[in-house]
């Protein structure tokens, strides 16, 4: 089985995150990044999703040859990253140790230095390969309502299948080894929680809900700092901006017809980078208006009906509001 390259052991003087945001994806994760990263005691990762302790699971899982083939596109674009962090971004995944390392090379004096890779949530191998390095780590994740969660990613798997359905992709889901497996298989809480909780005393663990942070992403900043050790808590942080939100075409019939013709390719890939944002918001609309079929939340809820009750007791946090 491959492995991650270089040894994973720090020497003295090596500069390693002292926290993570190590889940769930899809629960406001990008917009916690981006907002940390604001704070002037707090060095976030230039990289999101620099995924190092999940490479276990990842070079050995159902994905492994799809992960390959990305990898193989990986290591120019991330090395001249690595060479100019002020690139407007890298390609996530870092296996290679001295790589991962020099993601924090450059922070200097801040309390908190932290990374965001929310797949260490779902990953089997990711919660002890991160004690076996840094046993003191904070952990921060974000939890949410998994009939939401899941129909968030179904609308990006819907970019690819403009006519897919959410109960045929759902169905499909659910089945071990499927390719979106791991987007249902990352909604069981109290299964993934729990393996933390084995390796990490729980004052280690902080764990928020999205509905919270989404009403009051300033009240949930504050205790997040207060949790790392970042002060001042009541250093001013723009909330304004909602970063990486669902989004589906504008105008579907059309983005039909341009995946029948060019397949996955981006519809912002021969646009000049300094325009390539507005393209995309002129392409994509947000989709805060669009809601599940009651029948298919209904059966959701259902699959993970025994997965909630179990995270409300590990929690001891009423999570009803999940049940419907």
């Amino acid at each position: 089985m491959m492995r991650p390259r270089g040894s994973s052991r720090a020497t003295p003087g090596t500069k390693l995150p002292n926290f993570f945001v190590a889940g769930v994806p899809k629960a406001g994760t990008t917009s916690l990044y981006a907002y940390l990263r604001q704070h002037p005691r707090v060095f976030m990762s230039p990289v999101k999703e620099p995924m190092f302790f999940g490479a276990r699971d990842l070079l050995s899982g159902p994905v492994r040859e799809q992960f390959l083939r990305y990898l193989g596109r990986n290591p120019v674009h991330l090395r001249n990253f690595l060479e100019d962090t002020e690139q407007r971004r890298a390609r996530r995944y870092l296996l290679d140790w001295d790589d991962y390392v020099r993601l924090f090379e450059h922070a200097d004096g801040e309390s908190a230095i932290g990374e965001a890779s929310v797949d260490y949530f779902w990953l089997p191998s990711a919660a002890a390969a991160i004690h076996d390095v840094v046993p003191d780590a904070k952990l921060l994740f974000v939890l949410r309502h998994p009939a939401d969660k899941l129909l968030s990613s179904f609308y990006v798997a819907r970019r690819r299948q403009p006519d897919l359905a959410f109960r045929a992709w759902f169905e499909a889901a659910t089945l071990p080894g499927a390719p979106s497996w791991p987007l249902v298989d990352g909604a069981r809480y109290a299964t993934h929680l729990e393996r933390f909780f084995r390796v990490f005393p729980r004052h280690q663990i902080r764990i928020y809900l999205y509905d919270a942070f989404r009403t009051d992403p300033t009240a949930m900043l504050r205790d997040v700092f207060s949790f790392l050790g970042a002060e001042p808590h009541d250093f001013p942080i723009d909330t304004s901006q909602r970063h990486n939100e669902g989004v589906v075409p504008r105008w579907p019939r059309l983005h039909g017809w341009r995946r029948r013709l060019l397949g996955d390719a981006r519809p912002t890939r021969l646009v000049p980078e300094r325009i390539r944002e507005r393209v995309f918001r002129l392409y994509y609309r947000s989709r805060a208006d669009t809601i599940m079929r009651p029948e298919d939340r209904a059966r959701v809820i259902d699959y993970y009906r025994t997965e909630i009750a179990r995270t409300e007791a590990l929690l001891a946090q009423d999570l009803s509001s999940w049940l419907s």
